[in-house]
């Protein structure tokens, strides 16, 4: 008993809550679509490749787009999430940074079981954005050679889903060109 109360008392967040705790913040912009939605007719990919979109159930991401108004709650939002993200759970796949820009690009689970895929990115200019790829069972290297067929242009993938999503990151941001 005293276990399951020491668990529940666990202050510690975790990205899950934190998206959670934050999307009705008027800072953020929200966008959770599941898979169906998003990926278009694959029959023509390898079955090992079908294989590694059907474990994949649904994508949110948690963008703060930043602007003169805000900046002091970016760098503190941009602080909490990188605190959360330093946690040993979130298994960093790999880096990249260039001239203020950066990701980083991390998983939970184990690399043939993989069960939310996370892309941080982060610009001090634009805000930052958490895009959490969920699923069952994900394989990292089916992923991988999933993510080089589209690169490809050979997974057929819906982006009429993202919708108004990057007019709002714009109108919140009060760029006219906001690309995370």
């Amino acid at each position: 008993m005293m276990a399951v109360l020491a668990v529940a008392c666990n202050s510690e967040p975790t990205l899950q809550s934190y998206y959670v705790d934050h999307q009705e913040n008027d800072n953020f912009v929200v966008l959770d679509v599941p898979s169906s939605l998003f990926l278009g007719d694959n029959s023509n990919l390898s079955e090992e490749d079908r294989k590694a979109l059907k474990s994949i159930r649904k994508a949110n991401v948690l963008a703060f787009p930043v602007n003169d108004r805000n900046t002091e709650a970016y760098q503190n939002e941009k602080a909490t999430i990188e605190s959360i993200l330093k946690d040993k759970k979130y298994k960093v796949l790999m880096k990249l940074g260039s001239s203020g820009r950066n990701v980083k690009v991390m998983y939970l689970g184990e690399e043939n079981a993989i069960d939310e895929v996370i892309v941080y990115a982060n610009d001090d200019t634009k805000g930052f954005a958490v895009a959490r790829l969920l699923g069952d069972d994900m394989d990292f290297s089916a992923l991988m050679k999933l993510m080089k067929s589209a690169s490809k242009g050979d997974v057929n993938v819906n982006l009429d889903v993202l919708g108004d999503f990057g007019k709002e990151i714009e109108e919140k941001s009060g760029n006219k060109s906001s690309e995370f």
